[in-house]
């Protein structure tokens, strides 16, 4: 039985790993910024007069009505559908919860999805308004993910190194919106914005790419749920100031 020499091995080894360690290229963050706003619209001279003429509306204190964005990214395959889970709506409403005991909020809720019969603003603003909301917070998100191998993949050309050696990176980016709106006149009251960034190592049969993006989307929506709050607050004194 013939053996390769080792010095043949540790070439072979080398040039695996000049390979893999080339693989990383970044996240494109722009591109999933536009991906809240991928709905473009024909705007008029019209549309945008009455815009200019909006006034905020809210009572003192509020109902908010809270709604999760679920949408597809057919055109952008870099992006990845966000799965909201139940644990995102409580997260939120945790954070709202001090909000509410200082008089702000009279009540917030969520606005489930099979209240909502269409995907513009007005008929989300529509579903709101059913449910007697005065302000609704429409949260979006949108994630993407690199997956590469980094130099301890030239371990990948023992056979059994694929399944020790930590030779993938899954790198994840989360980000997500929110914006506030006004249910009676339209009024934008406000917009938040967060991310959140993770990269999991391990081997290559093992790591699992969405393993990364939650714990990504779970550092987003920690940074949003406190600067949510914030948001709030500061509203409110900007309504004390125009009174």
């Amino acid at each position: 039985m013939r053996t390769v020499p080792l010095r043949i091995l540790l070439l072979l080894l080398l040039s695996v790993t000049v390979s893999a360690c080339t693989g990383a290229r970044g996240l494109n963050r722009q591109l999933l910024q536009e991906s809240f706003h991928d709905h473009p619209e024909v705007v008029t001279d019209r549309d945008i007069a009455s815009t200019m003429t909006l006034q905020a509306n809210l009572p003192t204190p509020y109902r908010l009505a809270v709604f999760f964005k679920q949408e597809d990214f057919p055109s952008r395959p870099a992006l990845q559908r966000v799965d909201w889970v139940s644990t995102d709506a409580d997260r939120v409403q945790r954070a709202l919860a001090p909000v509410q005991e200082e008089g702000i909020l009279q009540q917030s809720f969520l606005l489930a999805n099979s209240t909502v019969q269409g995907t513009t603003l007005r008929d989300i603003r529509l579903a709101a308004a059913r449910y007697n909301a005065d302000a609704l917070l429409i949260i979006d998100g949108a994630s993407a993910v690199e997956r590469y191998n980094n130099g301890h993949a030239a371990w990948y050309a023992t056979g059994i190194g694929a399944y020790l050696a930590h030779g993938t990176e899954s790198h994840a980016l989360f980000m997500m919106e929110g914006t506030l709106w006004d249910v009676r006149t339209g009024y934008l009251y406000g917009t938040q914005t967060a991310e959140g960034e993770t990269t999991l190592v391990g081997p290559a049969p093992s790591l699992e790419d969405r393993t990364a993006v939650a714990e990504a989307k779970d550092v987003a929506l920690e940074r949003f749920s406190k600067e949510l709050a914030e948001m709030l607050r500061l509203l409110r004194e900007k309504q004390r100031a125009m009174k």
